[in-house]
């Protein structure tokens, strides 16, 4: 079996619960047979070892050859799987509808027609209340088959109901797949290149949305198009920074769900989602008051009080909370929490929730921010240094120039001056090559540039010289964006000050 193959095998084995284990020892118990003690042997040989590899489950499974490993491999993985699946049946409604479409297909081929029918009409009504069009549509196509080769006494009524309903459905499928695009489409977008840098980009990002999206009535909208429709206008109005659209629409997002309190427990990794973005929306305007609200709102909100959560969405729920317990430093100037960053410090370094390399990204770049607030550089860099150490093309090119860019900074305040002066050019260059390099960007790294040469008694004049020149470039509609990574005004202010970045925030909070 392919390396790959044998990697999916082990991951799946460790990401097994205690319960899960305990089931699939009885599942493989119910019908013993003699090959399933070399597969459970396998089993257990890779929950014990870190560093499973086919040369140990030789020498340690006592008459495995060579020859057999791929297709005990392949049993064992699949059996797994059955037993997960009977396990996830009653909690997942698609699995349970697909069960039905199985149960009838076996009374079709009996000549059964009627209660394969029956069941089939069942099974679209539970597909339609969860709304899996596509599933109630291959049910639709069972039903029309049966209906056009056997005789089923309703013959004529029936077939006009069906190609009725087969239309409708179909209508419906082609809107929530643009919908469903369009909000991909955008995330994609968002993902590559971060929010808009100019008039010219918000131009093209507004053509491209209006290509997209159709003039639609959300109220004529079935949930899930509603979804994807006000999902669609969070990532549009997040990259052109327009926060209170921004929020408006990460509400909708949310309010849907509370308008459908089911979808709460079956659909709750787009709920937690719109959370995320209702808290990032109000971090991004810094709105102090109503995003302890809502933090608090989310943390009432407890992922272990829903029946049987899945790891994807305990891994989600608690993503979402680390990174707003991160914002809610930034925004409260609460850098009294070194427990907690010890904690996540400790969580990211194991991957204990399988995040994956954009949710990485921007928790160490939140947690070197953090560490800049709390003036351990140290820690900073060490943060930073997993962004700019690695090349990632065409991926959050705006968290790796912002993180460039602090990096200089903190070496910098550690007196860094030649290392600084090393690596300008390479960020100025990095930066251009981006199309990363704005008004902000220019002028920090002038400043830098000139340090060398500014006599002691000067620097505050500087300092001073460069705070009241990005405060006027603060107020361009389109360069904004870099405040919203890098509070460099803040950092300015603590130097002209003679104070820490911590008493300047809790000064404009208290005077606010």
């Amino acid at each position: 079996m392919p390396r790959g193959v044998t990697d999916k095998l082990v991951a799946l084995v460790k990401s097994l619960t205690k319960a899960e284990k305990r089931s699939f020892r009885l599942f493989v118990n119910r019908n013993p047979s003699a090959g399933d003690s070399m597969f459970m042997q396998l089993f257990d040989l890779i929950l014990k070892d870190q560093s499973y590899n086919d040369k140990l489950a030789l020498n340690k499974i006592e008459g495995l050859k060579k020859s057999q490993l791929s297709n005990l491999k392949a049993n064992l993985y699949k059996q797994i799987l059955s037993c997960l699946r009977l396990l996830e049946r009653n909690k997942i409604d698609e699995i349970q509808v697909r069960e039905q479409i199985d149960y009838a297909k076996i009374l079709y081929e009996k000549g059964l027609y009627k209660p394969c029918l029956e069941l089939l009409d069942k099974a679209k009504k539970q597909a339609l209340e969860i709304n899996y069009e596509t599933l109630a549509l291959s049910i639709l196509y069972f039903e029309k088959r049966i209906e056009s080769q056997h005789v089923t006494r309703s013959m004529s009524a029936k077939a006009d109901a069906l190609s009725l309903q087969s239309n409708q459905l179909l209508e419906n499928i082609a809107l929530t797949n643009q919908l469903s695009n369009a909000s991909l489409l955008l995330y994609g977008r968002y993902l590559r290149h971060g929010y808009i840098k100019n008039k010219e980009e918000y131009k093209e990002l507004k053509a491209y949305v209006e290509k997209l999206l159709p003039e639609l009535d959300s109220n004529n909208l079935e949930f899930y198009q509603k979804l994807y429709l006000y999902q669609s206008y969070v990532w549009f109005y997040n990259m052109c920074q327009d926060f209170p659209n921004y929020f408006k629409y990460a509400m909708k997002w949310v309010d849907l769900f509370d308008k459908n309190p089911k979808r709460k427990a079956t659909v709750t990794t787009p709920y937690i989602k719109g959370h995320h973005n209702v808290l990032n929306a109000l971090f991004m305007a810094g709105k102090l008051d109503r995003f302890n609200k809502e933090y608090r709102r989310l943390l009432l909100f407890d992922i272990y009080q829903k029946p049987h959560p899945t790891q994807n969405e305990i891994s989600l729920y608690y993503l979402f909370r680390w990174t707003h317990f991160l914002n809610k430093v930034f925004l409260n100037a609460d850098y009294e929490t070194s427990n907690e960053l010890a904690e996540l410090e400790k969580i990211i370094a194991e991957n204990r929730y399988g995040w994956d390399l954009n949710r990485r990204l921007v928790l160490y770049y939140k947690l070197g921010s953090v560490y800049f607030g709390i003036g351990d550089l140290d820690k900073t860099r060490e943060y930073l240094n997993k962004i700019t150490n690695n090349n990632y093309p065409n991926f959050r090119e705006d968290i790796q120039s912002f993180a460039r860019m602090l990096n200089l900074i903190a070496n910098f305040d550690l007196g860094n001056i030649e290392l600084v002066n090393y690596r300008l050019r390479s960020l100025y260059r990095y930066l251009s090559n981006m199309k990363e390099l704005g008004e902000v960007q220019l002028e920090i790294i002038k400043f830098l540039r000139k340090t060398t040469q500014i006599k002691e008694e000067d620097i505050n004049s500087e300092f001073q010289k460069l705070k009241d020149k990005l405060e006027v470039i603060e107020q361009k509609p389109y360069e904004k964006r870099p405040f919203l990574y890098l509070d460099i005004i803040s950092w300015l202010e603590s130097k002209i000050e003679g104070t820490t970045i911590k008493q300047v925030i809790q000064n404009k909070i208290t005077t606010a």
